[in-house]
């Protein structure tokens, strides 16, 4: 809404929006859903944005945050289920670019960067969602080997993807590291090793484009060079990749409502009621001064935090325990906002529709469906109100 765009970024925003003007509506039919479009995969890579999070050494792009962000939010704009693909699998590269060997580096990134690899990131279990560290699938060592077993839930691409950056418990009770986060690993892994079995895609709400199953390891077998970062500090591998995946959920769910909000504008100036435009309403005027006032907010907030990541990584060495939470703090404000947002600017979109609204022909409902699930993943808005009340008691955060 408010313009704070390089030319360059403005011409990757138009790229973007060309690409998924052509070419969804190849994709998006019921008959395509419950898989990874690959062609669209390979499409959007084209254009750089399987690499943002990958240095040009290995064929990526390595775009600042704020790019990032613009990328991602056009994707949702034209569709949730590409951004979201898009962001884990960016996630997964920028994890194995941060914490991973020369040689992980590689052999993984420059296929993840040119699109022939897609990335999963493998953390969430039934009984290990929120609270992430009461997971329960275990890597057990076996001679230079580990024997990976276990259930991950809710896992995005599952089945599509390539690469499977796999969180499981390494630690022992010696090591007083049988529970809890410290007893963590990372590992990563190829979709073609022996004893991975891939569930029915769930049903969804929506986000039909990017679809999520379960995953079960049935005595897998991985390499203990597989293993990414150091033993037992997989969890702080997870944290590590959670600030980026808000700003990136901030921004998806920006993307959705920008749709939803242009459509009701377009909706409120063309249809008649009482003859005049419903638009001349007061009423109708003032719900709509409410949602762009909502959207300029999330946007300046999903700005911001992605400003913060930028300054933090250029200077990561300088960077305190304070500016790592600060930056932490302002991606889930930017991710709570920002998807409550989406949430509240898709339903009165439906309403400013009337009876067209709840119709599937009109895209909003479809809009409502998707920026619900916004409000969850990443880390529910419960959890990220709790991480901000948090860190503005412990002082890390202050309002200014």
């Amino acid at each position: 809404m408010f313009n704070y765009e390089t030319e360059v970024q403005t011409q990757l925003r138009s790229s973007i929006r060309a690409l998924m003007q052509k070419h969804l509506a190849r994709f998006d039919r019921p008959e395509t859903y419950g898989t990874v479009p690959r062609e669209l995969f390979s499409l959007i890579a084209e254009l750089g944005l399987a690499g943002l999070s990958i240095p040009e050494q290995f064929g990526g792009t390595e775009a600042d945050p704020i790019t990032s962000m613009l990328a991602v939010e056009e994707l949702a704009y034209a569709n949730l289920g590409p951004a979201i693909f898009t962001c884990v699998h960016s996630m997964v590269a920028g994890l194995i670019n941060s914490h991973g060997t020369e040689l992980q580096k590689t052999e993984f990134l420059p296929y993840m960067a040119s699109g022939k690899w897609l990335g999963a990131f493998a953390l969430t279990e039934p009984q290990a969602g929120s609270d992430a560290s009461a997971l329960k699938t275990s890597a057990t060592a076996d001679g230079s080997d580990y024997l990976l077993n276990g259930e991950k839930c809710y896992i995005t691409s599952a089945g599509s993807a390539d690469v499977y950056l796999v969180f499981a418990r390494t630690g022992d009770s010696n090591e007083h590291s049988s529970t809890g986060s410290k007893g963590i690993s990372c590992f990563i892994v190829s979709s073609s090793a022996p004893g991975i079995v891939i569930a029915s895609p769930d049903h969804k709400m929506g986000c039909e484009l990017s679809p999520i199953a379960s995953v079960t390891f049935d005595a897998v077998r991985v390499p203990a060079t597989a293993m990414l970062g150091t033993k037992n500090n997989g969890y702080a591998v997870a944290l590590s990749g959670l600030a980026g995946g808000r700003v990136s959920i901030a921004a998806c769910a920006n993307g959705v409502a920008r749709h939803a909000l242009d459509i009701a504008l377009a909706a409120v100036r063309e249809r008649r009621q009482f003859g005049a435009e419903i638009g001349s309403f007061q009423g109708i005027q003032f719900m709509i001064a409410d949602l762009v006032m909502l959207l300029e907010a999330a946007e300046l907030l999903t700005y911001q935090a992605a400003i913060e990541m930028e300054r933090a990584g250029l200077a990561p060495k300088s960077s305190t325990a304070n500016s790592i939470r600060t930056v932490s703090a302002r991606a889930s404000m930017a991710k709570c906002f920002a998807t409550d947002a989406a949430m509240r600017i898709t339903t009165d979109a439906v309403q400013l529709l009337g009876g067209a609204g709840y119709i599937k022909d009109y895209v909003v409902e479809r809009l409502m469906r998707d920026a619900k699930m916004l409000q969850i993943v990443e880390g529910t808005n419960q959890i990220q109100r709790w991480v901000i009340g948090r860190e503005l008691v412990k002082g890390a955060l202050v309002c200014q």
